[in-house]
């Protein structure tokens, strides 16, 4: 936990972007991969996929986040779950290939919310499109600590603040 310090500090002035008077409409959502998988057809996390998404919640506790979406997927279920209980919130699922069933719940149930989504390599770049930021191009396979911040997703002053958890 002592390496995410720097991270925390760092996701603490991503979240000083966000102005305080803002109108009506999602500030910000957080966007991250499931943490690392075992191999199978929808398989678990790993021990170590557990401690990610561990890191994930003791590193997010401060950020405010008002709701968990994970796809059908075990390992974006788990990692949301993990998260979810250390932020005492039961997250909601929207299958991986409904971007606009995603888009359609941060845009109107969660207008007002703080969102993290967790997604997988092959959705989070178009997630990150929709949401009017340039997102990282493909994510590598075995990358699975990228943060995206979003502010004013969806907006034409959306911004990206791209993360590391160490």
């Amino acid at each position: 936990m002592r390496r995410a310090k720097p991270l925390a500090a760092a996701l603490a002035v991503a979240l000083c972007l966000v102005p305080a008077a803002h109108a009506p409409a999602q500030e910000v959502a957080f966007v991250i991969r499931h943490a690392e998988k075992a191999d199978g057809a929808d398989p678990a996390l790993t021990p170590r996929g557990r401690d990610q998404a561990a890191a994930w919640a003791a590193m997010l506790t401060g950020a405010g986040i008002d709701a968990i979406v994970t796809s059908e997927a075990r390992r974006t279920r788990e990692t949301g779950a993990i998260i979810g209980a250390a932020l005492s919130i039961e997250p909601s699922e929207v299958p991986a290939s409904d971007r606009a069933g995603l888009l359609d719940l941060l845009t109107f149930d969660h207008a007002e919310d703080r969102v993290l989504v967790v997604g997988h390599a092959e959705t989070i770049p178009g997630i990150l499109n929709a949401m009017n930021v340039a997102g990282p191009g493909a994510i590598a396979e075995g990358d699975f600590g990228n943060l995206f911040v979003v502010t004013h997703p969806g907006e034409e002053t959306a911004r990206l603040v791209h993360l590391r958890l160490p």
